[in-house]
């Protein structure tokens, strides 16, 4: 981890996470993995999965808003092992005040995930 990405988990408020997904759990709904913080911005940096069930499932990883940002999207059927999805430094910014949200399109696929990311404090006292 480079020392810019360093700097912006310490400096900013570190919202990473890891969690796991199961084959048979239906999450076919958006899932808020990062709350919504009003007054901040989250930052992802960087997306890790580590597919451990494979199925045709499409995965996104997307923001809140009323129409959705797209950060990152898996294939159908990609394969065992690991999938990265890397922003660089800053991250790539959601939409204020909004949550980062993970959604398949059918259940039967299983790993895990790392997110790497950080609330950026864009609205009201010590705005930097």
């Amino acid at each position: 981890m480079g020392d810019r990405v360093k700097d912006n988990l310490t400096y900013h408020e570190n919202a990473s996470l890891s969690y796991t997904f199961v084959a048979a759990t239906d999450y076919t709904t958006a899932a808020a993995k990062i709350a919504a913080k009003a007054g901040f911005t989250i930052h992802v940096i960087k997306i890790a999965l580590m597919v451990t069930t494979d199925n045709a499932a499409l995965q996104t990883f997307q923001d809140s808003a009323t129409t959705p940002i797209l950060i990152a999207a898996l294939k159908a059927s990609p394969g065992l092992g690991p999938v990265i999805f890397d922003f660089g430094e800053d991250g790539f910014a959601l939409t204020e005040g909004k949550s980062l949200d993970h959604k398949m399109s059918a259940a039967g696929m299983a790993g895990s995930v790392t997110i790497t990311a950080y609330y950026k404090r864009t609205t009201g006292p010590n705005v930097s």
